[in-house]
């Protein structure tokens, strides 16, 4: 049987022992029996034949896809790790987010409160870097429960689906989308308030003018718009330089005497403050692009202590100089007009932004549409968006305190402080720090009742 087995069958290369055997049903298998496996025995124990290194084929390297692959892992690990942010450019990116037109409300703030805004500011400033620590926390409990969830994924309708549910998600998407839609309604009468002397018209036509411009200018690619957003910072950069300049040239400065404010006028300015610190909901994409994640809390800290300097020292200054006379968009009193006109040209060019913002996230953007149908049935609704935005702006022309505080009040209460506290409530487990869930519930009610008073005046105002 050895014999048998040494020589290969006609037209194979295989030995016999190794070619499968074929039967047509498991009744015809060979019964094993103690003689089979004596022979078996004997077959292993024979030493195999030496094959012909001719007859021999080499299959192709694996090695050398593996390598490929390894390769483009590195490549793709080096691309990402490229593309992630420093500690540094986190806290630039978290004090762009803080430091934009609401500081325009912020004398106003100081007029109602008096030297007490700067306490109130500073609460307005622990409260919402607090809760920006709780994000980064959050989105670290929600990797554990949903690890196959990819960083562009984890952003803060994630976080609220992950802890409240579906309901919760739909929830904060409204809230989000009405926040960023009644920041467009503000920075429009903002503009209109510091261009309304450019055009020489009141400002109800100057408002118009500017939501005309903003409809137009939503269409610039953004490719494009990214140097018109340059154009921004240098009208950002003229319009301080032109404040201090101003300040330095007032003949006498009105140094208000202290007082104590009223209740009404606490909640009023607590409005006013918190609608400068409405970027919490873009906190999670920049805490995903983190190169180092174990930073967040820094980076926070020091980002928070710049815009808290710099909202100070701007309200407190324009305060001591202008007095209790101060308008409620402050660079309409300064004397030089150039102030109002380099902040007009800020607003102006970041408040298409937010309005093509609101027109994506409402799914009626018309841009990429395939037939002259599919755009005319997006541009319609967009069009209704756009000239309610309009109409409202026009409506609270004059009201533009009343309009910030309200959207402070009500939608950035929400958003930056009530509602991350909630997440992370429910995120955490029973066993976390007792302190720092009960000073969460003790935000949520907070946020909760500040809203409702804030709210309830801000419409007795706009009314």
């Amino acid at each position: 049987m050895a014999n048998s087995l040494e020589e290969p069958l006609q037209g194979s290369s295989t030995p016999q022992l190794f070619r499968p055997r074929r039967s047509s049903s498991p009744s015809r298998q060979p019964i094993i029996t103690c003689r089979v496996l004596t022979n078996s025995r004997d077959v292993l124990a024979t030493p195999p034949r030496r094959l012909k290194s001719e007859s021999l084929e080499v299959p192709d390297l694996i090695l050398a896809p593996s390598q490929e692959n390894a390769d483009l892992d590195g490549a793709k690990e080096s691309s990402e790790a490229a593309e992630e942010m420093s500690s540094c450019e986190t806290i630039f990116n978290l004090a762009n987010t803080m430091v934009g037109s609401g500081v325009l409300a912020v004398p106003y703030a100081f007029r109602l409160t008096s030297y007490w805004a700067v306490a109130l500011l500073l609460l307005v400033v622990a409260f919402t870097a607090f809760t920006a620590c709780l994000i980064g926390e959050s989105l670290q409990l929600a990797r554990f429960r949903h690890g196959t969830w990819t960083s562009q994924h984890r952003d803060f309708t994630f976080l609220a689906e992950v802890s409240c549910g579906l309901r919760g998600k739909y929830l904060v998407a409204v809230a989000t989308a009405l926040e960023l839609w009644v920041a467009v309604v503000t920075f429009l009468v903002m503009s209109g308030s510091n261009v309304q002397g450019l055009l020489g018209v009141d400002e109800l036509h100057a408002v118009l003018v500017c939501t005309l411009l903003s409809t137009v200018m939503i269409f610039i690619p953004l490719r494009v718009y990214a140097y018109v957003s340059l154009a921004s910072l240098i009208a950002l950069l003229i319009a301080s330089v032109a404040f201090v300049a101003d300040l330095m040239m007032t003949p006498s400065w009105s140094f208000p005497e202290p007082k104590n404010p009223e209740i009404g006028d606490v909640f009023r300015a607590y409005g006013l403050f918190i609608f400068c610190f409405a970027g919490h909901p873009c906190f999670p994409a920049l805490h995903e692009g983190m190169r180092e994640v174990k930073h967040w809390t820094n980076c926070v800290a020091l980002s928070f202590c710049i815009a808290a300097l710099y909202y100070v020292a701007l309200g407190l200054a324009a305060f001591i100089v202008l007095g209790t006379e101060l308008h409620p968009v402050f660079t309409k009193d300064m004397r030089r007009g150039v102030l109002g006109q380099m902040t007009a040209v800020k607003i102006q060019l970041t408040t298409p932004v937010l309005l093509r913002v609101v027109l994506v996230s409402m799914q009626i953007w018309p841009e990429g549409m395939a037939t002259r149908k599919e755009f005319l049935q997006s541009f319609l609704p967009a069009a209704v968006v756009i000239f309610l935005t309009g109409a409202s702006a026009c409506f609270l022309a004059q009201k533009v305190a009343a309009l910030a505080s309200f959207a402070g009040a009500l939608l950035v209460n929400l958003t930056s402080v009530v509602t991350p506290a909630m997440m992370y409530m429910r995120l955490a487990s029973s066993k976390t720090d007792q302190v720092k869930r009960l000073f969460c519930a003790f935000l949520v009610v907070f946020g909760l009742i500040t809203a409702v008073a804030g709210t309830y005046l801000a419409v007795v105002d706009m009314g």
